[in-house]
């Protein structure tokens, strides 16, 4: 064997040493050898909040954005017009949590929002749906941001070689299906 191929044989042999042993190798059906930190939905939700928290929230900074606002805006570009209803409903967000980001949005004119039917605010409270359109100053502000948003999660993604990517999108999918995803607006 060369010396160039021992070395990075050495070194891919260090790297596996150093890398923690694998909880969910022989998980049995009681799953009794895995405790909190080995659970599945504990290290996705750690995962994305170390995302959200380290990529996510560093490049909305600079567009005055929080991580709602970005979604909810995000979101009514891409269905509107479009339901308050179907956008909580889609969006991983609690109701109050939505209600609240829709005024910041609405208060800083990025989006707007009309009761079905047009009509003034009583349409609203008779419970009339509610239909959110993005403002010209909102599509702006998309515009410029979503090129920032794509570079920042391709580079998340290319940490990953291409085969990682190809077989972490199926095992989500895979997840999905056996767990039920959302409705989502297609």
């Amino acid at each position: 064997m060369a010396k160039a191929e021992r070395r990075k044989a050495h070194a891919a042999s260090r790297r596996r040493a150093s890398e923690p042993a694998n909880p969910w190798t022989n998980v049995d059906r009681e799953g009794k050898s895995l405790h909190i930190g080995h659970f599945l939905t504990f290290q996705i939700i750690r995962l994305a909040n170390a995302a959200k928290a380290n990529v996510t929230r560093q490049y909305l900074a600079e567009f005055g954005l929080s991580v709602p606002e970005w979604r909810l805006l995000a979101m009514s570009v891409r269905f509107e017009p479009v339901r308050f209803s179907e956008l909580v409903a889609n969006s991983n967000m609690d109701k109050g949590q939505a209600s609240r980001t829709l005024h910041a949005l609405t208060k800083r004119g990025l989006v707007s929002s009309q009761p079905a039917g047009g009509g003034a605010r009583r349409g609203a409270e008779s419970g009339a749906p509610i239909i959110l359109t993005v403002t010209p100053k909102g599509r702006k502000l998309y515009r410029t941001c979503l090129p920032v948003a794509q570079r920042n999660q391709a580079q998340l993604l290319r940490l990953l070689t291409r085969d990682e990517r190809k077989v972490l999108y199926v095992i989500l999918n895979k997840l999905f299906a056996a767990i039920g995803e959302l409705d989502v607006l297609a």
